[in-house]
């Protein structure tokens, strides 16, 4: 996996330096709790008290596929710069920036929806300090993921919602995706692991042409099928799980998946 440089902002210069240990904690703990992210050795970069800072670090660094966790409330001063004014300047020089905001006041998080940030993510300064591991880990786990997507695949991502955060990854990632048990929510599983979020199989697969559907209640990507068994109607992907698709669905299977992907077996 690549290094990706990792930037800390905020005002209060205790504060910042807690927020670098405890991103570096949360980095080993996914390195050490998940073999996909076993060869992370990242650290925070560089750690910054206001704007200026870290502006003068990213051009001098010419920083491109940067994490940056940004306060929001970067000075008390009204007319000084601000958080959502870095992240602003962040996103011209860095297109694949991976903005995370740290506010102790959520009344400044439609100001970011309103100048377009696109931040992946928002943490509340009143966690304790387990909890502000547990959201860095999901935070820096989702940029780690879509950082790579890019590096790997591009920009062919796979784009959901989970409550006000937005989330993607890389199609080639996606392995398939089903009707969740929970009413309105589907349930995804990729190469890193498995999520659930608000969605209808029917809208995806109209957004979501690289998913074929093989019943009323699989969409499946056919570049991760290894193989195939038409006798019990069963597709196993590349990471040993499997689906069974619907008879209704044979001649899909059969023309959009067995006669175009020839690295399939078939049972």
């Amino acid at each position: 996996m690549t290094n990706f440089p990792i930037i800390v902002c905020d005002d209060d210069q205790d504060l910042a330096n807690q927020l670098a240990q405890n991103i570096n904690v949360s980095i080993q703990n996914l390195a050490d709790d998940n073999p996909s992210y076993g060869k992370l050795d990242e650290k925070v970069t560089f750690v910054a008290n206001d704007f200026a800072q870290t502006v003068g670090y990213i051009v001098a660094n010419d920083i491109k596929n940067g994490i940056y966790f940004l306060d929001i409330e970067l000075s008390r001063e009204s007319k000084a710069k601000n958080g959502v004014d870095l992240a602003e300047f962040v996103k011209k020089q860095d297109e694949n920036a991976q903005i995370i905001f740290v506010t102790a006041y959520d009344k400044y998080a439609p100001l970011t929806y309103r100048r377009h940030i696109g931040a992946i993510d928002y943490i509340s300064k009143s966690l304790s300090q387990m909890e502000t591991i547990h959201r860095l880990e999901e935070t820096l786990r989702n940029a780690f993921d879509n950082l790579s997507s890019v590096g790997r695949y591009g920009k062919h991502d796979f784009t959901y919602k989970m409550g006000r955060r937005g989330f993607k990854v890389s199609e080639n990632e996606v392995v398939f995706i089903e009707n969740s048990i929970t009413q309105h929510k589907v349930h995804m599983v990729t190469e890193h692991g498995e999520t659930e979020f608000r969605g209808a199989l029917n809208q995806i697969e109209t957004k979501a042409p690289f998913l074929i559907r093989v019943s009323q209640s699989y969409l499946i990507n056919p570049e991760r099928v290894s193989s195939i068994n038409p006798r019990t109607q069963t597709i196993t992907f590349d990471n040993d799980m499997s689906i069974i698709y619907s008879r209704r669905y044979k001649k899909i299977v059969q023309e959009k998946i067995i006669d175009k992907f020839e690295d399939i077996s078939i049972d």
